[in-house]
């Protein structure tokens, strides 16, 4: 069995919000977006260490937002053919699915539905059947130590269980093997003269108190004199070549709660009850290729459903596109992106494909995405930002090279996942054919045409524009520029920017140095004219770019309001008001 689906009503950040699910499903999303109370809208239903009081809430978990005077959390559950479940809900299965609600209204009291669907629900006097399905939770305060010293009686009784007669007895030989050895070792340990001078006044003045203690003595022992007992209360440490090591990195501790854990879990398996689990946050303190296998490992490691919360790019760029769930917040409502698990992120990052990587996977994790060419550009904005005022990281904004001029599936990735985004792409003359051209043309407004086309529907006005002229985008190879190409380059360019499309008179090199930088830019790079100029920084663009921003970075104030700065200061204003771009 598995939730196919959630459907959350007025509880915390959700207004009304259905999210599908999957087998393993990654919930993604800034701070504070609704992760967790997402996992806590499921813990409601399922969680048995939440008690009576747990399930009344309070004032504060209604949305404060809309108003809402009550709480509807419904899951559909699919799948069900374990006997334990069938058993369980009876009547309430149909074609292997069930329903389950729970209600709360301020001032009232909590309830819980169950039916086959959700017009034939009824209502049930307590959570019964989470004695034959609940949810087990990792949240993310991991306590190893505190963990182990809860749990290491239960989970070594349950592999005890699980052993055969013949195993059993070997076991049974060992343990009085190790009680022969311990009482050698604390006999021995007895007759150390500095052991004995240390207890002997101890037991002198134990005599005086009372007659009783006469014949008793206090001893030293190494640790416990019963190795039964000593079996119970075995400590975790790591072990290497040179023999046992105290265990204390945050790092390793994470790695070896989640592997207990996990372990645990595999361990206590059961056909009467099914589990289903959610671990927040495992990549905390671990680097990035632990990230990225700990990721492979949790998905390999359970049979059954698990939700996985991340801010980890490198988790993320591991995890099915199909079963990635983003949230995001809108006018100050948790919203989820494409549903939840969809067939259309899936589609989509089919075609992104290879350039899936942990930079890339970043733009899950963020409120803007500005979207340029190269690396030269990347450089260029993050030091333009930071002059003029654009706190990239407040504003959870990425600058991410396509490296190239493939907009068009980062752009279709954004959309799907509802992340607001502008592009600056160059406007270079191209020629057309490759091979002896007869044509020439500007790149870039026929490339954000093709965009525009991709975005926004064939009869919205400006595409409609471009299909009656796009042909005046054209004309003789080497020839002078009409001028009725260059009034479609100069009008197109400004419609586009309402769209978050942005381009360069011919590129961002020119543009500069055309700029009120251009004085700097000159001494810098000890040119004379505007062709060599641009020349020199078209050269190892990256490095120069870098090697010019690391000494003159404070001079980029002074370009402070020009074109250049359009896009990133639309996308921080799209961020600001939390509103959607008109591409959306």
């Amino acid at each position: 069995m598995r939730i196919e689906k959630i459907r959350i009503k007025g509880f915390r950040n959700f207004d009304d919000a259905e999210i599908f699910l999957q087998p393993k499903t990654l919930i993604i999303g800034a701070n504070d977006v609704g992760k967790t109370n997402l996992l806590y809208a499921l813990r409601l239903l399922f969680d048995k260490s939440l008690n009576e009081h747990d399930l009344e809430l309070t004032d504060s978990d209604y949305n404060a937002y809309s108003g809402a005077e009550s709480i509807e959390i419904t899951v559909t559950i699919c799948g069900i053919t374990e006997e334990c479940l069938l058993s369980t809900f009876g009547g309430s299965i149909k074609d292997e699915t069930t329903v389950i609600r729970y209600t709360n209204s301020k001032n009232g009291q909590y309830s819980i539905w169950i039916g086959y669907d959700e017009t034939v629900l009824e209502e049930q006097s307590t959570r019964q059947y989470i004695k034959r399905l609940n949810m087990q939770c990792v949240d993310t305060n991991r306590d190893l130590f505190g963990f182990l010293k809860r749990e290491r009686i239960q989970i070594l009784r349950m592999a005890k269980e699980r052993l055969d007669k013949e195993a059993k007895e070997a076991d049974d030989v060992k343990t009085g093997e190790i009680q022969s050895k311990l009482n050698d070792i604390n006999s021995q340990v007895s007759s150390l003269n500095y052991v004995a001078s240390a207890l002997e006044s101890v037991n002198t003045e134990l005599a005086q108190l009372s007659i009783h203690n006469e014949d008793q003595k206090v001893k030293f022992v190494a640790g416990e004199s019963d190795a039964e007992k000593l079996l119970d209360n075995l400590i975790l440490s790591y072990s290497s070549d040179q023999g046992p090591l105290a265990i204390g990195g945050d790092g390793r501790n994470n790695q070896i709660f989640l592997a207990t854990w996990i372990a645990k879990q595999n361990i206590q398996k059961n056909i009467d009850h099914v589990t289903f689990f959610a671990v927040e946050e495992p990549e905390a303190h671990l680097h990035p290729h632990q990230q990225r296998k700990l990721s492979k490992y949790i998905q390999s490691n359970f049979n059954d459903q698990i939700l996985i919360t991340t801010h980890s790019p490198h988790i993320a760029s591991k995890f099915e596109p199909d079963s990635i769930i983003r949230l995001h917040t809108v006018n100050k409502y948790t919203h989820v992106a494409c549903g939840g698990c969809s067939q259309l992120l899936k589609a989509e990052f089919e075609k992104f494909g290879y350039r899936l990587n942990a930079l890339s996977a970043e733009i899950f994790f963020s409120d803007g995405v500005f979207l340029v060419e190269g690396v030269s550009e990347v450089l260029f904005y993050t030091a333009l930002a930071q002059e003029i005022g654009v706190d990239l990281d407040r504003l959870n904004i990425s600058i991410l090279a396509v490296e190239g001029v493939g907009f068009k599936p980062y752009v279709a990735i954004c959309d799907a996942l509802k992340i607001p985004w502008v592009l600056r792409t160059d406007n270079d003359i191209f020629s057309k054919p490759n091979k002896a051209p007869t044509k020439d043309y500007y790149a870039g407004i026929s490339r954000i045409a093709g965009i525009l086309s991709q975005i926004r529907n064939a009869d919205e006005p400006i595409n409609q524009y471009w299909q009656q002229h796009k042909d005046e985008n054209e004309w003789g190879h080497q020839k002078s520029i009409p001028a009725t190409a260059i009034a479609l380059n100069d009008y197109f360019r400004a419609q586009a920017t309402v769209y978050g499309l942005y381009v360069s008179d011919v590129d961002l090199e020119m543009d500069l140095a055309k700029s009120d930088l251009y004085d700097d830019l000159k001494a810098y790079y000890r040119k004379r004219t505007v062709t060599t100029l641009v020349k020199a920084m078209q050269t190892h663009k990256a490095q120069n770019m870098m090697s010019f921003l690391t000494s003159e970075h404070t001079k980029l104030g002074k370009i402070q309001g020009a074109e250049v700065c359009a896009p990133l200061l639309a996308l921080k204003k799209t961020v600001e008001e939390g509103s959607h771009p008109a591409h959306d």
